[in-house]
């Protein structure tokens, strides 16, 4: 299934960049029947039309009509459905609008007064504000991003008067919404305000009220994915919820399905970012093929990760094909797809970190999971670094000591913050808030400290990813072999 994801992805890459042919599809058809039934060409014939596939997806990106983003520094009110979780920062929210009379979206910056108005999932609005088109900042291609977003424009909106509720709609995104917005008010009642925008960043994947000193600590270490929910967060909060089922005896038939109903709430409450619907995916193929090992429909041995990793790309893909040039989808799949390679038995690492941790002076369950740990590091860090320098011009050659330090503590913090979630309505939250804060704030010292020390992020040209890329894939042969 990887191959099938980098076939695809290169038919993806093809087809955005030239136009496809009608015929093209007709070939990808005729392809897959000569793969069914020529068994000798049948790897050529598929590789012909995953390829073709790929290149007439990718052909299905448009750039936006000229006269609409004409349009969009003219733009002065607009009437539509806001279409995502609003962003909440200290004094603005940011939020996406589809507008009733455009074929793209808005991206809404607003400034309320004093106490200022709830904006939630759903809401119909009218707004009056300064429309203008996006422009790239800092190296980074500000309007591309907003583009695979299906966003055009932005606007600038100021004052509770700009703003008008004309209805709601939204059904269950709505509540979700709603809960996730309570949540965010409770943290800020019980917590200091940087410690509750950490909280936010941490639970909730929203930065947008994160001082900038405490944003660019965690910048310049490399690891801001530990504020991006992803398959990190899923990957403890779900870990703790497997280890309960299974302490408890529970069949993996049933545990799957009970872990799956724990990633739904997370993805209704959290909302559905780009980074958790991937990491999502990726779980889901996991885990449809571990039920049907237990109910013994396939053989455990033909469950590997990397296919799963595949079929979930593959579907993102062909959903959004825009995707592709999305730094979270590279990051995301250079990372993860580093570390199943790493962890397969073939290389023998589980081995090497066992027998090294029955040598410790200290508990070998301690040693082992540390060593766990850097192996995992150092396998998404070779795997990440060439798409880190190739997209934002920058090299972190201390993330795994970074990890090293950061990372029992967020586990530590996450598990605290989803018991503060599950208490957020209860009069107990105070209790439980105490440690809670005591977490984030030894986190953010942590991460701090690391962001002082030398070395910790160098500025390398765009081509040395290519040359990051090898040289991990050298040493981990060299080391290997």
């Amino acid at each position: 299934m990887i191959w099938i994801l980098i076939v695809f992805a290169v038919g993806t890459c093809v087809g955005s960049i030239n136009a496809v042919p009608a015929w093209a599809y007709m070939g990808a058809v005729a392809a897959s029947l000569a793969a069914a039934l020529s068994p000798r060409y049948r790897f050529a014939f598929l590789f012909l039309a995953i390829l073709a596939l790929g290149a007439l997806r990718g052909s299905t990106l448009a750039s936006f009509p000229s006269w609409l983003l004409n349009r969009a520094a003219n733009i002065r009110e607009i009437t539509g459905t806001v279409i995502s979780y609003p962003s909440i920062g200290r004094d603005h929210l940011t939020f996406t609008i589809q507008p009733d009379n455009l074929p793209a979206r808005i991206r809404v910056t607003f400034l309320p007064d004093g106490e200022g108005i709830a904006i939630r999932y759903g809401d119909r609005l009218h707004i009056v504000g300064k429309g203008e088109l996006p422009e790239p900042f800092a190296g980074f291609d500000y309007p591309s991003y907003l583009a695979r977003r299906g966003i055009f424009a932005t606007m600038f909106v100021e004052g509770n008067g700009s703003v008008a509720f004309i209805g709601k709609r939204g059904g269950i995104l709505r509540i979700g919404d709603g809960i996730r917005q309570r949540l965010i008010f409770r943290l800020r009642e019980t917590l200091s305000p940087d410690d509750a925008a950490l909280a936010q960043g941490l639970l909730l994947g929203d930065r947008s009220a994160l001082p900038d000193d405490i944003n660019e600590a965690f910048r310049k270490t490399g690891l801001m994915h530990v504020l991006a929910v992803s398959g990190l967060h899923l990957g403890i909060v779900l870990g703790g919820v497997w280890f309960i089922l299974r302490r408890l005896g529970t069949r993996p038939a049933i545990a799957y399905p009970a872990v799956g109903t724990v990633v739904l709430l997370v993805l209704w409450i959290v909302g559905p970012r780009v980074s958790l619907i991937r990491a999502s995916l990726l779980f889901a193929f996991l885990a449809v093929g571990s039920v049907l090992a237990d109910l013994g429909w396939i053989t455990k041995g033909s469950i590997r990760p990397l296919n799963g990793l595949g079929a979930a790309g593959v579907t993102i893909l062909a959903v959004n094909p825009g995707q592709l040039y999305d730094a979270g989808f590279q990051l995301t799949f250079a990372a993860t797809g580093a570390i199943l390679i790493a962890l397969l038995p073939q290389f023998g690492w589980q081995e090497w970190t066992s027998r090294l941790a029955e040598r410790a002076i200290i508990p070998s369950w301690i040693a082992k999971s540390a060593l766990d740990l850097i192996v995992i590091s150092a396998a998404a860090q070779a795997g990440s670094a060439p798409v880190v320098a190739l997209q934002f011009g920058t090299f972190h050659p201390l993330i795994i000591i970074a990890n090293l330090a950061v990372i029992p503590l967020v586990t530590v913090t996450l598990w605290l913050g989803f018991v503060v979630a599950l208490l957020s309505a209860a009069a107990a939250l105070p209790l439980v808030a105490v440690p809670f804060g005591y977490s984030l704030r030894a986190l953010s010292a942590s991460v701090r400290w690391l962001s002082q020390l030398p070395a910790t992020e160098f500025h390398v040209p765009a081509w040395m990813g290519i040359w990051i890329g090898g040289l991990a894939g050298f040493l981990f042969l060299a080391i290997h072999y």
